[in-house]
């Protein structure tokens, strides 16, 4: 049986980046080089193939007081991504602001949605979308992180 109301997770995080490939960075420091380790390229995209398919597969669950909790955490996650998002469309559209910290937070871009991913995985309450989830972290964390060291070298 096919859930798709539960695709709402996915589509939550995706929306933005419908905004991002109709108006494309500006800045992009020269020694930026997306090319990264294929491994990392590799998870990333299992990961985000598991977290965007997987959803369809589960049922929404907000019921007991985790699924409750795991909620707070993912409109918590949600909101800090927007947040991230927003400063880079309000500031010109800054590439350096896609990977720089906000509110102590490294590559919060990055890190938001995996920790809205993980939480999700508790109200799907589905252990493939989990490690979907992890699998994605373990690639697009590194890769993000690699890009973020390589625009902070270039300011210095």
């Amino acid at each position: 049986m096919f859930h798709y109301i539960s695709l709402i997770i996915p589509v939550a995080v995706l929306l933005p980046n419908l905004l991002f490939f109709g108006m494309p960075p500006r800045n992009t420091p020269t020694n930026v080089h997306r090319k990264s380790n294929p491994i990392f390229t590799i998870a990333e995209s299992i990961g985000r193939f598991g977290v965007c398919v997987l959803p369809i597969f589960s049922v929404i669950q907000i019921d007991k007081p985790n699924e409750i909790f795991s909620l707070m955490g993912m409109i918590a996650f949600l909101l800090l991504y927007y947040s991230g998002w927003v400063r880079y469309f309000i500031r010109n559209r800054d590439y350096p602001l896609l990977f720089s910290p906000l509110i102590g937070i490294p590559v919060p871009l990055t890190i938001a949605p995996i920790l809205y991913f993980l939480c999700a995985s508790v109200v799907l309450h589905s252990f493939l979308f989990f490690l979907s989830s992890l699998i994605l972290a373990a690639g697009h964390i590194p890769t993000s992180l690699h890009t973020y060291h390589q625009i902070h070298h270039d300011n210095k």
